[in-house]
């Protein structure tokens, strides 16, 4: 099994809603910043792995989303640029993704303070699950064919707790 990783550092951009024009038509213009933030994956992507053909055939794909704060992102729109940005580049397209974790790190609500643990204040080392970070994107993406996928296939088939195996 192929394994490639890659880790951007700097804070996880999610996707933006697209703006949508009608003249004669309609089409949609993606927001700068998400085009900007799709192009610095691809060129990393490359820089990483050079002369890397995109992957056919399935894919699992693992992201890890460390974030600068608490604020709330979709980890959907997240996910979304990353797997679109590799697009041509890490796989054919990201249709052959067949498996996905996806994890977003927050920093601790709480740090240890001089006197204890107090709440996290602005300025505060990031740290989650006490672990110190800075803000970054981990991807890990491998090829996914072989055996794995049989056993998949085999473990699905069989009857589930409290359920009789259904009759062919």
């Amino acid at each position: 099994m192929n394994v490639f990783e890659l880790t951007i550092p700097g804070t996880p951009v999610p996707k933006g809603r697209p703006r949508v024009y009608r003249n004669g038509g309609m089409h949609g213009v993606n927001p700068a910043r998400t085009l900007q933030a799709e192009q610095a994956i691809r060129e990393a992507w490359q820089d990483e792995h050079p002369g890397m053909l995109p992957m056919e055939g399935p894919v699992g794909i693992r992201l890890e989303f460390w974030m600068p704060d608490r604020h709330i992102r979709d980890y959907d729109n997240l996910a979304k640029l990353v797997t679109d940005a590799l697009n041509r580049v890490a796989y054919l397209d990201d249709g052959q993704i067949n498996q996905a974790v996806i994890i977003k790190h927050l920093p601790d609500r709480t740090v240890r303070g001089a006197r204890g643990m107090r709440r996290r204040h602005t300025g505060d080392p990031l740290a989650c699950d006490g672990q110190q970070y800075e803000p970054h994107t981990y991807i890990r993406i491998n090829n996914t064919q072989g055996k794995k996928e049989q056993n998949d296939h085999d473990h699905h088939r069989q009857a589930r707790p409290g359920r009789a195996l259904a009759r062919r």
